[in-house]
């Protein structure tokens, strides 16, 4: 085969960041006249430092399983890398999103409980693709819940950036439906601006609380207490927090080496599909659906 023709083929890359860690070892003195181990292992700082590298050692070990397992045999191991400048009347930034984990309250138990997830944890669930090849389970103990509860995980935000956030889980509540027919899902959030939303819940059999929820409190596995209102409470199998999207780093930097301010919003606002015009005529924004 071609590749096997070439011979081993072994990538070395000039941009690892740091180098790796070696195990401590006793001194040559101390190993005479015993069978102790000589390697030590890593103490914690070191383990640390190793641990925070083991993604970036950048380093081919020349297996070509990556070249054997590609069916569209797109990766080509001659190919140079090249810079290439094209002259374009006009561009189009398409953001794409984010969530937001790091704006999510430590009252709604996140890493807390195995039990806690988040919207986009359950997506990958969702997924015949994902890691649980579509069936929904408790991450704790892999039953399937019987009970769920989806929590607005942020006090508040802007109308299209809430009508965004909520688009999701709403879809979600309908693909659940759809798995898990005699589940009982609810729906804590403020869905005043969003009409739209509260007809899909109905159809799904969802019921919405609009009480604003006060805490998610871990239970070691067992079913999650909900807090909300004025000192209610209830348990449920599993919590799907919902979390606000945002534009992801990689297009806030384009768009900062175009020399474009772009707010952490706009590229969901106003009404409808198409572009949103930016301060640079010849560069637009692509609006999420």
């Amino acid at each position: 085969m071609q590749y096997e023709n070439k011979g081993r083929f072994i990538v070395k890359f000039t941009d690892i960041p740091t180098p790796r860690k070696h195990h401590f070892e006793i001194e040559v003195d101390a190993r005479r006249n015993n069978y102790d181990e000589v390697e030590l292992g890593f103490d914690q700082e070191r383990a640390a430092k190793e641990a925070k590298r083991c993604l970036s050692c950048r380093r081919c070990l020349g297996c070509a399983l990556c070249w054997a397992e590609c069916k569209p045999e797109a990766i080509q191991f001659d190919l140079q890398d090249e810079s290439i400048e094209i002259e374009a009347d006009s561009v189009i930034i398409s953001p794409g999103v984010e969530r937001a984990l790091d704006r999510i309250d430590r009252r709604y138990g996140l890493a807390k409980d195995a039990n806690v997830v988040t919207d986009l944890q359950l997506e990958r669930m969702l997924s015949e693709s994902g890691p649980s090849a579509g069936l929904v389970i408790r991450p704790f103990d892999g039953q399937i819940p019987s009970s769920l509860a989806f929590v607005q995980a942020y006090d508040s935000a802007a109308s299209a950036m809430n009508r965004s956030a909520m688009t999701l889980a709403v879809n979600e509540v309908s693909l659940l439906r759809q798995k898990m027919a005699r589940a009982e899902i609810a729906f804590f959030a403020t869905l005043e601006d969003f009409p739209e939303a509260k007809a899909a819940l109905d159809a799904a059999g969802a019921k919405l609380i609009g009480e604003p929820v006060q805490s998610v409190t871990p239970n070691g596995g067992s079913p999650v207490k909900v807090a909300f209102g004025e000192g209610q409470t209830k348990e449920f199998d599993l919590v799907i927090l919902i979390t606000q999207p945002k534009m992801s780093s990689d297009a806030r930097n384009l768009a900062k080496s175009l020399g474009l301010d772009l707010s952490y919003a706009n590229f969901l606002a106003g009404e409808g599909n198409g572009f949103i015009a930016t301060e640079k005529q010849e560069v637009q924004l692509a609006r999420q659906p």
